[in-house]
């Protein structure tokens, strides 16, 4: 994999389609070989929109559906530019309406890189970090298949596990019913049960431990089915397990 990546400014432009020709198709190759780029691309969009609408929420108003985060954006200032201006706003000089025209550009690029920096945020919670790598364990397809999900969900990890968890993730005092400490490769689909196959789920993040739950049991249904190998399961929920969601339970999320 290619230690580029682009900007947040190209994948903005990008989900907008405001990319010059030559350059947007070098985008689109770079997004189709970097699942890194592809998921900031994917978590930023969302991210955007979730802000947008629950601030529309806030608002009382209704937003119209648009393309990218630009057009939100964009289209939430001329919301805000048809509002009716009152008061001793209409007496301000022309100097002050360019200071407020300026201002404006300012807490748009400032929105900008809050938004950007919580999808980043976003993100991070959601996946593990690169010393999750997601061991397996030698295992047979009958067994795969004669495992139960409920011995899986019921089966509890040893405290010291749990607490070496979160101390290679920095964690130092979570809150009760903030994390799950679970297995990235589910041992019902050959994960092993070692510190390095273990990640602290979050709760809250909107890509969250009972979503993973989903995909596990589906992942787990489609190998005993006969409609996907063991190997292409464990790998693409150890590479990108969010990706893998939405390639095999649903991409309405």
């Amino acid at each position: 994999m290619s230690e580029y990546h682009l900007s947040e400014q190209e994948l903005i432009l990008a989900a907008d389609g405001e990319l010059p020709a030559r350059r947007k198709a070098e985008v689109a190759a770079h997004l189709e070989a970097c699942w890194s780029c592809r998921e900031r691309m994917q978590s930023l969009e969302g991210t955007i929109t979730e802000f947008v609408r629950a601030r529309n929420r806030e608002l009382g108003s209704q937003q119209p559906s648009a393309d990218g985060p630009r057009a939100l954006l964009r289209a939430r200032l001329a919301q805000t530019a048809a509002e009716p201006v009152r008061g001793r706003w209409l007496m301000l000089p022309i100097a002050s309406w360019g200071r407020m025209g300026i201002a404006a550009g300012a807490f748009v690029a400032v929105f900008v890189g809050i938004v950007i920096t919580f999808a980043a945020r976003v993100n991070a919670e959601a996946k593990p970090r690169p010393m999750t790598t997601g061991e397996t364990r030698p295992i047979t397809l009958r067994e795969v298949c004669e495992y139960e999900r409920a011995e899986v969900i019921s089966r509890d990890i040893p405290e010291d596990k749990k607490r070496a968890v979160f101390a290679m993730y920095g964690i130092k005092s979570p809150k009760p019913g903030e994390f799950e400490v679970d297995y990235l490769i589910t041992p019902d689909l050959g994960g092993a049960e070692t510190v390095r196959n273990l990640w602290p789920e979050p709760y809250s993040a909107r890509w969250n431990a009972h979503v993973k739950d989903q995909l596990e049991e589906k992942l787990h249904q489609l190998v005993c089915s006969g409609k996907l190998d063991l190997t292409t399961a464990q790998h693409d929920i150890a590479v990108d397990w969010i990706a893998a969601y939405k390639k095999y339970v649903s991409n309405a999320r």
